[in-house]
């Protein structure tokens, strides 16, 4: 049983070109659908974030399959021969370190984050629930996120944001003051909350949109005030900075919003992928625009000691899982042979 991987993340490939390879779960659902169809293909996990999109296949004689090329069809990609070369792929060992890394947040855009165990365990339930998760996916992943939140219980590092939306207004309150400054959240996710958080620290008055309200189903993060969703471009003229994250596959602020105001915000930040703020808004007189790639920071080279230490567990959980194929080819081995026996 062989695993092949291929990864297209922030450090190979700009937001435009991530942002195709963005995908609803339903669409994600579609897509491991179509693979586990494909001949020699036992397993397929596809994990889809902000800032990587891989795909994860596992199967006998499945040596010569491309898995990038594989995602740019499934993708209706055209010209994947331009992007091809934007695609890491990782055979067995190589492919079993690298998901254990990501799940234990050493490749993340903010190193060490807490989201992404989340969306580790996301990916592997979705393939679960679409049956095409096999045994070896899903003890990799498993042994991948127990690794992770060892590393999580055991390790402190230094100085480091816990997820995306600090990591930006972190970055952002260095040169612009948020004390009293009216701000416009789009978006009730986690993502949104967490920047509400932060602000409301930081002294800003802040409005989160709501899409809907079901009483103990939408959390409002304490101090801020709320406007339903389709509120929100009646609101831009009061607003001194416009910050979106959600999951809409459509732009939730647009340039024609924006250009017949006649007071604009001064910023606009996006931290969603797909983009939920047009991109020529930068162009637009008088206004800043940001998107995730804005705040990335290494801050791995502040934590070496602590790098190498969350490798070691890596290096653990990753003979946990050569020890289970051992078995498990062994195992195979046994009932061959007694099948043969019983032939006879």
């Amino acid at each position: 049983m062989s695993i092949i991987s291929t990864s297209l993340d922030y450090k190979s490939a700009a937001i435009d070109v991530r942002e195709r390879f963005s995908y609803t779960s339903t669409r994600i659902r579609e897509i491991l659908r179509s693979i586990k169809a494909a001949d020699g293909v036992s397993g397929a996990v596809l994990l889809c974030t902000c800032n990587r999109t891989e795909l994860y296949i596992s199967g006998e004689n499945i040596e010569n399959l491309n898995p990038a090329l594989l995602l740019c069809q499934l993708s209706g990609v055209g010209d994947h021969n331009l992007l091809m070369p934007l695609f890491s792929i990782r055979y067995d060992s190589e492919a079993i370190f690298h998901l254990m890394e990501v799940a234990c947040g050493l490749q993340s855009m903010v190193f060490f984050e807490d989201q992404i165990i989340t969306q580790v365990k996301y990916a592997a339930a979705i393939a679960r629930e679409e049956k095409t998760i096999d045994s070896t996916l899903e003890t990799l992943f498993r042994l991948g996120i127990t690794a992770a939140k060892k590393a999580k219980t055991e390790i402190k590092i230094k100085a480091v944001p816990t997820s995306a939306a600090e990591s930006a207004i972190t970055e952002l309150s260095k040169k612009y003051c948020f004390s009293e400054k009216r701000v416009l959240v789009i978006g009730n996710g986690e993502i949104g909350r967490l920047c509400c958080k932060k602000l409301i620290e930081l002294g800003a008055d802040v409005t989160i949109t709501l899409r809907k309200y079901k009483h103990g189903d939408i959390i409002v993060p304490i101090g801020c005030s709320t406007i339903s969703y389709d509120e929100r471009e009646e609101f831009l003229s009061s607003s001194d900075v416009v910050i979106s994250a959600t999951t809409s596959p459509h732009f939730t602020i647009t340039c024609d919003m924006v250009e017949k105001l006649e007071r604009r915000p001064e910023l606009f930040v996006d931290l969603a992928l797909p983009r939920d703020i047009e991109p020529g808004i930068s162009q637009i007189p008088g206004v800043e625009s940001y998107n995730l790639d804005r705040f990335y920071t290494d801050f791995s080279v502040l934590n070496q000691k602590e790098v190498s230490e969350i490798k070691e567990i890596i290096h653990h959980y990753n003979l946990q899982f050569e020890k289970w194929k051992n078995y498990h080819r062994k195992a195979r081995l046994v009932n061959n042979m007694n099948r043969i026996n019983v032939n006879y």
